[in-house]
């Protein structure tokens, strides 16, 4: 019954955009401690995955998939693209150690960590669900989450979204086409 309170409070967040869509969210962090928000998207490619560092199986293989994405572009084409990783578990996932996690994957990520409410704020406000599940005994627990890659463009507007099921040389043509066509600055 929690379980389903979980997901009705989840999906009530999505529903009602416009209390948790207006405006900027604050409270957000990223590795150096620099303010963070959806305005923080804009001046380039951001590839954007919500997940978080005590995933098993799909936030490890979302973030190397995404950088090996990332490493089929041109260079000239990479050098636009800035992937970022936004916690869903600020309560293990600090800034510092998301940055640690991500440094053997390179590309220079942005990790982004917070307070709870404000992960929640930000992952609604870009139609993110996610659910903290109860701990188990020995305390830990894990999170149930969307689970795919967004695309924003230099305008800080959402482009496109790559599903978890997505191939990432896939991901590699479409991201590629994307930053090709815009027009250079």
């Amino acid at each position: 019954m929690l379980r389903l309170l979980q997901v009705a409070v989840a999906l009530m967040m999505l529903s009602t955009g416009g209390a948790f869509a207006q405006g900027q969210v604050g409270g957000l962090v990223d590795q150096t401690g620099a303010s963070f928000d959806q305005t923080s998207l804009s001046g380039g490619f951001h590839l954007v995955y919500f997940g978080f560092t005590n995933c098993p199986e799909v936030c490890p293989t979302s973030l190397f998939e995404m950088t090996a994405a990332i490493d089929l572009l041109p260079e000239a084409e990479r050098k636009k693209v800035t992937p970022v990783f936004v916690t869903l578990d600020p309560a293990r996932d600090t800034s510092e150690l998301m940055a640690r996690y991500v440094q053997p994957l390179g590309h220079g990520f942005v990790t982004v960590s917070g307070p709870v409410e404000a992960i929640d704020r930000f992952a609604a406000q870009n139609r993110i669900v996610a659910v903290r599940n109860l701990p188990e005994p020995d305390g830990s627990y894990s999170v149930d989450h969307s689970s795919e890659v967004i695309l924003f463009g230099p305008d800080g507007r959402e482009i496109e979204r790559f599903p978890y099921s997505m191939d990432y040389r896939e991901v590699a043509q479409r991201l590629g086409n994307h930053v090709a066509s815009t027009p250079r600055s």
